[in-house]
């Protein structure tokens, strides 16, 4: 290990929420920080560095201020140095592999601290370290509320300071132990612990954790940590998970203190607006550390005969959500309960040209590089055989679309991985206001008025992608009253699917359910009475979108404020 005047070498795995603050505040303190990350993360760390906006103060370490910065993929490539100190940043279920990736880098001398949650993970990292015959694995955890909030951007705004506890798997601390310590220590925006009795403290922290995470991933994203106390079902709810887990502690020989559940309540009531990562990736329908929290209690449960009705309960509502992130099961998606918000596309059909009448240019689709999004909500989609409800003196317009169901969450995805997020396809018909809210199109304002007002998106049942495997090659029929007036070949699109949906992963992340419309490359005048319909050339009718067009309820009409 370095002199006590040097700066120590860290090597970060990973550099979201954890380490890319505490790697952050390492940096800002002229510690040497080295960060593996994947490729996108990379390509963000190399051109701006990493930023933090925190409640303890913001920082942004640009790139010549890191030591290196490496890619994941490419690990062998890399140059390699000796780490004072391997700091695993990474989720629970992926330190075996962590552990490998980091092996090059860890030095007779080296420290390995790791930071998840959970108990699992420390003896794997300790018997890995162990076998390696170089280096000393240390017990660790922290205390952060924080979030990516784009790759290279940490968002932290609850538990002030941040803090990283750690120790000794036996024994006192060592002299490199607490010179880590003291460096840590130094660091602006957050705190550190070196514990005597680490493992111990440690299951304070999982039990808490768990708990938590238990209500609050059950519950919902209202079920916030302030909440828990100011609900009695909740606390109670969450008191009794706690208790099972201290049941299990003390008979692995943990000697945990009732005094430690008591003084989490006021822990929980500063927490305002705080919920667990596992939680939120559980929401997300991101892999999440589902199994090495509840899972983990369970299985300790049952080997050591400790009920944990609580926690095995929670564990059998969330393990669907955990699996679909995880694919290790299909199920069909039902775009209008699980999905967030349909992307249409605009002009995405050769020959295609925006009206100069009615919008701030005359633009044809060649033109595009990119595709041109409007982002409706699902709240303005209706199920397939519903109503219409065209405001008054409104002029609607058909259009019949395929639309693409994103299978699982995803963001920044390139146009090769993005088929893999496909889950399978709906019709739908993009209504349109004709005259609705062209008037401010044409000085370059939004598509909202027009497009996604409630009703004007009925969608129809979901097409698994095995009764579509060629969506290109498909003709997409509209009808009328019965009446076909428009044939439109997918092929003709602008844009491909795999296209459209990579850059909309991009644009916004992307969840279970949403669609995406492709475009249509006709569309034509309604009235109210009309049915309208769309289906896919020589599918099941099951699949086909209708919807009849009635005349809305009166809406109160809005008076300009006065200044």
């Amino acid at each position: 290990m370095a002199d006590s005047e040097s700066p120590l070498r860290w090597l970060f795995f990973g550099c979201g929420a954890v380490g890319g603050y505490f790697g952050a505040r390492l940096a800002q303190k002229k510690q040497k920080v080295s960060f593996m990350v994947r490729k996108e993360t990379l390509r963000v760390l190399s051109g701006d560095g990493v930023r933090v906006r925190s409640i303890c103060g913001d920082v942004h370490i640009p790139r010549k201020d890191l030591d290196q910065v490496m890619n994941t993929e490419a690990l062998d490539k890399e140059s390699k140095f000796d780490a004072d100190v391997i700091v695993l940043a990474c989720k629970a279920w992926e330190v075996e592999r962590c552990l490998k990736m980091c092996q090059p880098w860890c030095g007779p001398n080296t420290l390995v601290l790791p930071l998840q949650n959970g108990v699992d993970a420390f003896g794997t990292v300790r018997s890995i370290v162990t076998s390696w015959g170089k280096g000393r694995p240390l017990v660790g955890w922290c205390n952060i509320v924080a979030a990516i909030q784009e790759p290279g951007l940490i968002k932290h705004w609850a538990a002030n300071p941040p803090c990283i506890y750690c120790g000794e798997f036996e024994g006192a601390p060592t002299s490199r132990t607490k010179h880590m310590e003291s460096v840590l220590a130094s660091c602006e925006g957050m705190a550190v612990s070196l514990e005597q009795d680490a493992l111990s403290k440690c299951w304070e922290k999982f039990s808490f954790i768990c708990s938590t995470t238990a209500v609050q991933a059950t519950a919902g994203p209202s079920a916030t940590q302030d909440l828990i106390p100011q609900v009695p079902e909740l606390e109670q709810m969450w008191r009794s998970a706690m208790e099972e887990i201290m049941a299990i502690a003390k008979k692995s020989g943990i000697d945990y203190q009732q005094s430690w559940m008591e003084k989490r309540i006021p822990v929980l009531r500063d927490a305002v607006g705080a919920t667990t990562s596992c939680s939120r990736d559980l929401w997300a329908g991101r892999h999440s550390e589902l199994e090495d929290l509840l899972g983990s209690v369970h299985r300790m449960g049952q080997e050591k005969g400790v009920p944990t009705p609580v926690i095995s309960t929670c564990l059998r509502a969330l393990t669907v959500r955990d699996r679909l992130a995880r694919r290790a099961t299909t199920l069909p998606i039902y775009p209008m309960l699980e999905g967030q918000k349909i992307l249409g596309t605009i002009c995405n059909h050769q020959g295609q040209q925006l009206p100069a009448d009615r919008t701030l240019a005359q633009k044809k689709a060649e033109e595009y590089l990119r595709p041109e999004w409007y982002v409706c909500p699902m709240t303005s989609a209706i199920a397939t055989g519903g109503q219409c409800e065209v405001p008054e003196g409104v002029q609607m317009l058909w259009e019949a679309e395929l639309g693409v169901v994103i299978s699982h969450s995803c963001e920044n995805l390139s146009p090769h991985e993005a088929l893999d997020y496909v889950g399978g396809y709906c019709m739908v018909l993009d209504l349109t206001g004709g005259n609705l809210g062209f008037e401010s199109m044409k000085y370059g304002h939004s598509w909202t008025r027009n497009k996604c007002q409630n009703t004007f998106k009925p969608v129809g049942a979901f097409i698994p992608a095995s009764a579509l495997p060629k969506p290109e090659s498909s003709r997409i029929i509209c009808r009328v009253n019965g009446k076909t007036v428009a044939e439109d070949e997918i092929s003709k699109m602008k844009f491909t699917i795999a296209q459209q949906v990579a850059d909309a992963s991009e644009l916004t992340p992307l969840r279970r359910g949403d669609i995406l419309l492709t475009g249509a490359g006709s569309l034509g005048p309604l009235a109210i009475g009309d049915v309208v319909e769309g289906s896919v050339e020589g599918l099941d009718a099951k699949y086909t979108v209708s919807a009849t067009l009635v005349a809305a309820p009166k809406r109160r009409k809005l008076e300009p404020s006065k200044l």
